[in-house]
């Protein structure tokens, strides 16, 4: 038997060619679709990202209005603290006078009576000045020494005769005096 070649040489090259190019066709296809695959998924991630940005921003800005509702409050307690230790001093400064009073009247002899009273100012709270008239000095005397006493809760007396008049229908004399001390608080 015979076998005869009815196709010539070069029409199976071109074959092996088409078949090749076929090939190398589909193998292109594929791998365009699958990078294009791939691109439509990072299109998509890219989206998601997007979209999870918004989210976020939207919740951060509901936490900004919650941090500055904290920081209000803060400085609202800061205030209320300030105000707290302003009430505590006047209390403490409240307490001395009331302190010194009380023992400034505890023991005033009779023939003697104040005038006027005056605390000292911030640095020299506890320092108090005693204006008054008196009919005795001796009395005088004897209450400037109650003071002195130790335990008495007074420290630093000082006492001042101004001034000294007779009143003209009973021929008594009167002495204007000024007593300088400080309170201790106990």
């Amino acid at each position: 038997m015979i076998k005869v070649n009815l196709l010539p040489v070069k029409e199976k090259k071109k074959r092996k060619q088409i078949l090749l190019v076929l090939l190398v066709s589909f193998i292109a296809l594929l791998i365009f679709l699958g990078l294009f695959w791939i691109y439509i998924g990072r299109i998509q991630a890219k989206s998601d990202l997007v979209l999870q940005i918004n989210q976020v921003t939207q919740e951060s800005q509901g936490y900004s209005d919650k941090i500055n509702e904290i920081k209000d409050i803060q400085n609202k307690e800061a205030s209320l603290e300030g105000f707290r230790k302003v009430i505590d001093g006047i209390t403490d400064i409240q307490k001395n006078v009331l302190f010194a009073f009380d023992k400034i009247a505890i023991n005033i002899p009779d023939g003697v009576w104040f005038t006027k009273i005056t605390q000292g100012l911030k640095p020299d709270e506890n320092k108090f000045i005693i204006d008054g008239y008196a009919f005795s000095d001796l009395s005088l005397q004897n209450y400037v020494s109650v003071l002195e006493k130790p335990g008495s809760g007074f420290t630093d007396t000082t006492f001042d005769i101004k001034s000294i008049s007779a009143s003209v229908g009973n021929n008594k004399q009167i002495e204007q005096f000024e007593i300088v001390t400080r309170v201790v608080v106990p």
